[in-house]
């Protein structure tokens, strides 16, 4: 049983507001602040940026898992997810986050793995294990497992190349409900709401886009189609928004006090403001942003890599993305389209030419972007300009 998480009210603070790192944020220069070596022979598949402390956590296509602390430049740990490394890891979660944070690792195959003590070297201890979806669309060879987790309501979501999209209760190790996916393509992204408990939005195949409510008899809510061509949607999530048990605490973060007092908008204004927004990426290169109470339509476009993007990740509070492509290309954007920042990712590490994006993930409280290329290589990134370790 994966406990369910008693939330404390110790949340981290740096010495910069969010605001003041995110005008820095322009200043983001190819200089990362730590450069690791992970030894992956498949390349970076998944990374991860703890909260509270300096490390980030990577997996590759052969189910190995390594943490690093990027502060100090050491090796934490390294072990096997499982016996089966050709299945491949498609995604790292921490449940429980706030406490006594747990490794979910999702395996391309549907399995799902839950372990703690991940960060103490050969120390690791598996939880739980189980397989999030079964069967498979006709005509398909494998599964294509995505999934996400929900911390507020303890959900993980899990779907693929299979009809439905499977909603299972962790406390309780419990499939709760299948809801059907309504579409011929399978699922290539989803992400759940970390504000509103109901909500899931998943991409597909296709290009596709499909809103759901979990707790409705009619779970679909809308079906639309962002993306102009027939690419895969690689990358999809809610606009950044705070968990309302969590904005009912003025010591949240002092950071997004100032942050929301910045953009003149109570915290209220601003949950409400991006609580029916989606960002949407495209293997096609573009990303859509779209107001699923007000329109089918986008109502923002951004035109940022030509049928090369590989990767999306999007800030948690901050109102910042960032896109990578198949050309060793970075680019930050606001979420009102202008351009932040640019990494052209192609600096040598030990003589070596690093290969192309294969994942980004943001710090969730602070400004720094965890990067990985399909050799070997993970990068920090961050507004500071201080040697990389």
């Amino acid at each position: 049983m994966v406990p369910k998480c008693q939330l404390n009210q110790s949340y981290p603070t740096t010495t910069k507001s969010l605001a003041e790192q995110l005008v820095e944020f322009n200043k983001l220069n190819n200089n990362p602040i730590a450069n690791w070596d992970t030894r992956f022979e498949t390349g970076t598949k998944t990374a991860l940026l703890h909260p509270f402390s300096p490390i980030v956590v990577a997996a590759d296509e052969n189910e190995r898992i390594r943490v690093w602390n990027y502060e100090e430049g050491t090796l934490l740990n390294g072990f096997d997810n499982h016996d089966f490394p050709d299945k491949g890891i498609s995604k790292l979660c921490l449940v429980n986050e706030l406490d006594d944070s747990l490794l979910l690792v999702a395996s391309c195959d549907g399995s799902v793995r839950i372990w703690k003590n991940y960060a103490t070297k050969g120390k690791q201890k598996l939880v739980t294990a189980f397989s999030s979806i079964q069967g498979h669309k006709p005509g398909a060879r494998d599964l294509n497992a995505v999934v996400d987790w929900q911390q507020q309501s303890g959900c993980l979501y899990a779907s693929g190349e299979v009809s439905t999209v499977s909603l299972w209760d962790l406390e309780k190790e419990q499939l709760v409900r299948s809801i059907p996916s309504e579409s011929e393509c399978g699922v290539t992204a989803l992400s759940a709401s970390q504000v509103h408990g109901s909500q899931l939005v998943a991409g597909f195949a296709d290009g596709s886009l499909r809103l759901y409510d979990v707790r409705s008899p009619e779970p679909l809510v809308l079906a639309t189609r962002p993306h102009q061509k027939v690419e895969r949607v690689v990358g999809l999530s809610f606009q950044p928004g705070l968990d309302p048990s969590k904005v009912a605490s003025c010591n949240l973060s002092l950071n997004c006090q100032v942050f929301f007092s910045s953009l003149s908008l109570s915290q209220g204004q601003y949950l409400f403001l991006f609580l029916f927004q989606v960002v949407s990426a495209s293997q096609a290169g573009d990303i859509q942003f779209l107001d699923l109470r007000t329109s089918r339509d986008t109502y923002l476009t951004i035109d940022a890599h030509r049928g090369s993007l590989t990767a999306l990740a999007v800030h948690r509070h901050a109102p910042i993305i960032a896109s990578g492509s198949a050309k060793q290309l970075i680019k930050v954007f606001s979420l009102e389209g202008e351009q932040l920042g640019r990494i052209l990712y192609y600096p040598s590490f030990m003589g070596q030419k690093i290969g192309s994006v294969s994942c980004l993930a943001f710090h969730p409280y602070q400004v720094l972007l965890a990067a990985g290329a399909v050799d070997s290589l993970v990068s920090v990134y961050t507004h500071d300009n201080s040697p990389a370790r």
